[in-house]
């Protein structure tokens, strides 16, 4: 009886944990396509990118009513506030690299930022993040995109 008690705890504290983590990363567990799609994206993928037609509307490609080069300009500032590490950038591409640590364990992600130009007064950005390790990322890397975007809103 006490190993089934034992097992038991085990597993809500692992439910519990999970359902933590999502919480704090913004899974939008809720928001459309509904909470299975949604698990099932988290608990298998460690990648997340924006798209113009992503089924997950806060990582669809986001527009922004500013030029390329200040837009270029925002993403460091924003970046940096946020606390992530850069690792490069190039300036005629307007794109960069970043590194971004989780704060309990550390984990390193890879996030990749691209400034596309639409007009003269427009811009968009082509966000992608992955986790370094794992196979799952509770949706941290949509976490990394929505505060990006939110940072520079």
């Amino acid at each position: 009886m006490t190993l089934l008690k034992i097992i038991i705890f085990a597993l809500v504290l692992v439910i519990a944990v999970t359902f933590f983590s999502l919480y704090r990363n913004n899974a939008n567990l809720f928001d459309a396509p509904g909470p299975v799609a949604r698990l099932q994206v988290f608990l298998t993928s460690n990648a997340a990118k924006t798209s113009d037609d992503h089924e997950f509307k806060e990582l669809r490609t986001p527009l922004f009513d500013m030029n390329a080069e200040e837009l270029d300009r925002r993403v460091l500032g924003a970046a940096a506030d946020l606390g992530w590490e850069v690792l490069s950038h190039d300036v005629e591409n307007q794109s960069a690299n970043f590194v971004v640590y989780s704060p309990v364990f550390l984990f390193e992600d890879d996030v990749f930022v691209q400034v596309q130009y639409i007009d003269q007064d427009r811009s968009s950005l082509y966000v992608e993040s992955h986790s370094r390790k794992g196979r799952a990322d509770f949706a941290a890397n949509s976490d990394h995109i929505q505060a990006l975007i939110k940072k520079l809103r």
